[in-house]
C-alpha cells in the first residue's frame, strides 16, 4: 500500500562486507517492472550493505510517500547461502549480490510517478527526472499508446550503441511519449550468461531502463542459459513479468509467455524457443484461451522466432520458425491479432497484410488481403473493419536488427514486402483506429512507415496474385556506427 504521509520503508542487507566507499553501490539498475495500472515493482542490484529505503512521488524532488514494508524482497545466489527469498535465489549473479525487488501498490492509473532510492536517508539515484514511471491506464479505457521495438541487440558494439542513441535522439527531437520498450529476444549474446546480461543490456540501456518498463521475450541466446520451463536463469532473474495476470489478460502460470494490457490494447508474449509450440500444447492452449477472452480494439503479439523470414534465418527450413507459422499463426489470426513483431533474423523485413500463409514453402497466392505499399504517403494504409475480428489480417514485422551482424542473404520473402538490411529499431504507436510502425535506422532516418486503419466497412478480400515484394535494400554503411579514428569490426553472427 502507499501511505501519503512520510512512512519509512526500510530493510536491512545481509549483503557483502564490501563497502559503500569501496564499490559504487547500484551494480545494476534501478529499474522499473511489472507496471500495472495501481502499482510497480522497482529492481536493483547491489554488492555493498545498505539500509535501503524507496520513496515516491508524482513530482521530481518532492518523493514523500514510501512502498510497504511487508512485500520488500532481496535475492542473493545460490552459492551465497539462504535469502530472505529462499524460495527463489538468484541463478548465477557474482558472488555477494543482492537484487532488491520492491513492489509499490495504491497508485493512480495512467499517472506519472518519479521515484528515489535511499541509503540510510541518503539520495543514491540521480536528483532529475530520470527515474520515472508511468502505471497502465486501466484495461478498457481509450488510452494511445507508443513503444519501442529492438530485437537480437545484446553484443555491447557500435552498432548496438547507435541504436539506441539514434532512439533517445528521436525521443528528444520528437518530443515524443514513449511508454515503454519491448525487446523481442537475443538480448544477451552468446548464452545468457548474467554477465553477458549486464555487459551486453543493462549496460548499454542503463539511462533509459531507469524511466522505461521492459516487456521482454525470450530469444535463443538467453535459452543458452535459462529455462523456460522451470522459469530460472538471468533472463527470468532480470525481469519480472505477469504470470497472474497482474497487469489484465489471462493468468498463463509461468513468466515465460504472458498477456497484459495497455488499456484497449491487448499484448501477448510468447517463447519460442523452448516451450511446446504443438497446438496441443500448453502455450498455445493458453494462448486460444487468452484470445477468446481479450477485450481490446487491437492485439498485438510478439515473440523470438519469426514464421516469416528469408534473411539471416530461414523461415522454411528451421523447424522452431516453421513450428510457430503452422501452429501458431492459425491461432493468432482467428483470435485476431493485428501485429507479430519478431527477431532472430538480422535484418528489418515488414509484410504485406496476411491472412492464412501457413503451408511450407510459404507462398503468397491467396494469402495476402493487401498488397499496396501500407505506407499513408505512399498507397495508403492498410485496412480492416473495427475491432479484432477472426482472419482480417495480420501484420509481421522482423526487427532482428538492433546490433548483431546482418544479414548478407539479401533476398525478398514471398509476403514481405519491404526489407531493409540496415540496423535499427521500430516505433510502434497505436491511436484511436489507426496504428502506425515506423523502422528508425542507427543514423535515425525513418526508413519504413507502415500504417493499419479499421475504418473499413467490409472485410478485405483475399488476392489470388498479389504484388511481388520490393527488391532489399542495404546494408548501407552508416557513418554513425563508427567513432572518429576507429574501425568498425561486426559482432560474429550465430
Amino acid at each position: 500500500m502507499i501511505s501519503h504521509n512520510s512512512l519509512a520503508l526500510a530493510l536491512l542487507a545481509i549483503c557483502s562486507s564490501v563497502s559503500a566507499a569501496d564499490k559504487s553501490l547500484f551494480t545494476r539498475g534501478p529499474y522499473p517492472q511489472l507496471a500495472t495500472s495501481t502499482g510497480i515493482t522497482i529492481v536493483w542490484r547491489t554488492r555493498a550493505v545498505m539500509l535501503p529505503e524507496l520513496r515516491i512521488g508524482t513530482t521530481p524532488g518532492e518523493l514523500t510517500s514510501s512502498g510497504s514494508f511487508e512485500h520488500f524482497t532481496a535475492r542473493r545466489t545460490i552459492l551465497d547461502g539462504p535469502s530472505s527469498s529462499a524460495s527463489s535465489p538468484l541463478h548465477s549473479a557474482p558472488s555477494g549480490t543482492t537484487q532488491f525487488e520492491a513492489p509499490v501498490t495504491g497508485l493512480k492509473p495512467g499517472t506519472r510517478y518519479y521515484y528515489g532510492i535511499y541509503d540510510n536517508g541518503k539520495l543514491l539515484t540521480p536528483d532529475d527526472d530520470s527515474c520515472t514511471f508511468t502505471t497502465l491506464p486501466d484495461p478498457g479505457t481509450s488510452a494511445p499508446v507508443t513503444f519501442w521495438v529492438v530485437g537480437d541487440s545484446g553484443t555491447a558494439t557500435a552498432s548496438q550503441k547507435a541504436v539506441h542513441s539514434a532512439f533517445k535522439q528521436w525521443r528528444a527531437r520528437t518530443k515524443s511519449n514513449v511508454d515503454f520498450y519491448v525487446h523481442v529476444g537475443d538480448m544477451a549474446y552468446t548464452k545468457g550468461l548474467d554477465s553477458e546480461f549486464q555487459f551486453s543490456f543493462f549496460d548499454i540501456y542503463g539511462e533509459t531502463l531507469r524511466g522505461l518498463t521492459c516487456w521482454p521475450c525470450i530469444g535463443n541466446h538467453e535459452g543458452g542459459t535459462a529455462k523456460g520451463a522451470t522459469g530460472t536463469g538471468p533472463y527470468f532473474d532480470a525481469y519480472i513479468s505477469p504470470k497472474n495476470a497482474e497487469a489484465g489478460g489471462t493468468p498463463s502460470g509461468t513468466e515465460s509467455y504472458y498477456s497484459w494490457d495497455f488499456g484497449k490494447t491487448h499484448f501477448i508474449a510468447l517463447n519460442s524457443h523452448d516451450m511446446s509450440r504443438k497446438p496441443g500444447g500448453q502455450m498455445a492452449q493458453w494462448l486460444k484461451a487468452d484470445l477468446e477472452k481479450a477485450n481490446a480494439d487491437w492485439i498485438i503479439a510478439y515473440w523470438h522466432h519469426p514464421p516469416y523470414t528469408k534473411t539471416s534465418h530461414d523461415s522454411d527450413k528451421e523447424k522452431d520458425l516453421r513450428e510457430m507459422r503452422e501452429n501458431i499463426m492459425p491461432i493468432i489470426e482467428s483470435g485476431g491479432v493485428d501485429l507479430v513483431l519478431t527477431g532472430h533474423s538480422h535484418a528489418y523485413e515488414r509484410s504485406f497484410l496476411l491472412d492464412g500463409a501457413y503451408t511450407t514453402p510459404t507462398v503468397s497466392e491467396n494469402a495476402v488481403l493487401d498488397d499496396r505499399s501500407g505506407d499513408p504517403k505512399g498507397t495508403g494504409p492498410y485496412r480492416k473493419r473495427p475491432g479484432t475480428l477472426p482472419n482480417e489480417g495480420t501484420l509481421q514485422i522482423v526487427a532482428g536488427h538492433g546490433g548483431q551482424a546482418l544479414s548478407r542473404k539479401e533476398r525478398p520473402h514471398p509476403v514481405m514486402r519491404r526489407t531493409i538490411v540496415e540496423w535499427g529499431s521500430v516505433i510502434v504507436e497505436v491511436k484511436g483506429d489507426t496504428l502506425t510502425a515506423a523502422m528508425l535506422n542507427a543514423d535515425g532516418k525513418v526508413r519504413d512507415t507502415v500504417q493499419i486503419k479499421k475504418d473499413a466497412k467490409s472485410a478485405p478480400l483475399r488476392i489470388a496474385r498479389p504484388k511481388a515484394p520490393e527488391p532489399p535494400e542495404g546494408p548501407l554503411k552508416l557513418k554513425t556506427y563508427v567513432p572518429a579514428g576507429q574501425t568498425l569490426v561486426e559482432p560474429a553472427s550465430p
